[in-house]
């Protein structure tokens, strides 16, 4: 059997305790950078999210502006008929409100 003294059973744990302390603070700083790393990815998907957006309303404002055009040329074309359907649509309306 192996006896140990109480004095080389200190010496130990206190090397342990070190060993332990010396990880605990490189566990820390990796955490640190993990937080950062993560940090900066979010920042990114966050911008290409705002491009992609901005690239969505631009597409959408073009199709709007176009829709008009057409619509404003047909009732410039026809417009009697514009009148009519812009009656029926708020009687419509009317009649659903006032159910």
């Amino acid at each position: 059997m192996n006896t140990k003294t109480a004095t080389t059973l200190k010496a130990e744990t206190e090397g342990d305790y070190a060993a332990l302390k010396d990880d605990i603070a490189m566990l820390r700083g990796d955490l640190k950078n993990v937080m950062a790393d993560m940090q900066g990815l979010a920042k990114v998907k966050a911008q290409a999210g705002v491009e992609k957006g901005k690239e969505f309303a631009d597409k959408a404002s073009g199709q709007f502006k176009e829709t008009r055009a057409d619509v404003e040329s047909e009732i410039r074309k026809n417009p009697l008929a514009a009148v009519g359907i812009a009656f029926g649509a708020g009687l419509i309306l009317a009649m659903m409100r006032g159910k």
